[in-house]
C-alpha cells in the first residue's frame, strides 16, 4: 500500500502543531509559578530600605532562574519520557495484529517512531539539557538563600559582599550552562 503525499503532509503538520502546542504550554507554565518563591514576595516586604534594591535584584534573578529551570526541566524530561513513549509505541505497532495485512505500513510507522525516539534522546544528550536544568536550579536556590541573608541586620553593611555573591552565583550558573566547570570549582 502506497501512502499518499497528502497523508505524509497531514501527519507532518500534526507533529509540528503538537510540538508548537507543547512549547507554548511549557512557556505558559514557566511564567505562572505560584508555588515557587512565594516566601520571597514576603521577604521583599520585610527588607530594610537600605537593602530593598539588592532584594529586588536578587528576587528578579531568582525568578529568571526558576523560569529557566522549568523550561530546561520540561525539555530534558520531555525528551527522556518522549523517547521512552515513542520506543514503546514502535514496539507496539510491530505487534499489532490489525496491521498484519499491511506490513509495509506497520514497519514504516514503527521505524518512524523508533527514529523519533532516537532523535529525542540524542537531542537531550547533545544539548545537555540535564546540566542546564541543574545549573539553573542550583542558581535559583543560591539566590533564594541570598535573599534570606538580606534579612540579617549586618546585610546593609555587607553590600559589597552581597554583590560579590550575586556575581559568583551568576558566573557559576553561566559556567554550568555552557559546561565550563573549571570556573565553578574555583568558587
Amino acid at each position: 500500500m502506497k501512502i499518499s503525499w497528502q497523508r505524509i503532509f497531514f501527519f507532518s503538520i500534526l507533529v509540528i502543531a503538537g510540538t508548537l502546542l507543547v512549547t507554548l504550554t511549557i512557556n505558559y507554565f514557566a511564567k505562572q509559578q505560584p508555588y515557587r518563591g512565594v516566601a520571597l514576595a514576603e521577604i521583599s516586604k520585610l527588607l530594610p530600605p537600605e537593602t530593598k534594591e539588592l532584594g529586588t535584584l536578587i528576587i528578579n534573578n531568582y525568578r529568571e532562574y526558576r523560569s529557566n529551570t522549568v523550561r530546561w526541566s520540561a525539555l530534558y524530561f520531555g525528551c527522556l519520557f518522549g523517547s521512552a513513549f515513542l520506543s514503546a509505541m514502535a514496539a507496539l505497532f510491530l505487534k499489532l495484529e490489525i496491521l498484519n495485512e499491511q506490513p509495509k505500513l506497520r514497519n514504516d510507522i514503527s521505524a518512524s517512531l523508533a527514529t523519533l525516539a532516537a532523535l529525542l534522546i540524542t537531542l537531550s544528550s547533545i544539548g545537555d539539557f540535564q546540566r542546564k536544568w541543574g545549573a539553573n536550579r542550583v542558581a535559583a536556590s543560591a539566590m533564594e538563600n541570598l535573599a534570606y541573608e538580606l534579612l540579617r541586620p549586618s546585610a546593609a553593611s555587607n553590600r559589597d559582599s552581597i554583590l560579590t555573591k550575586i556575581q559568583a552565583i551568576n558566573s557559576a550558573r553561566n559556567a554550568g550552562v555552557v559546561g565550563d566547570f573549571s570556573e565553578v570549582a574555583s568558587k
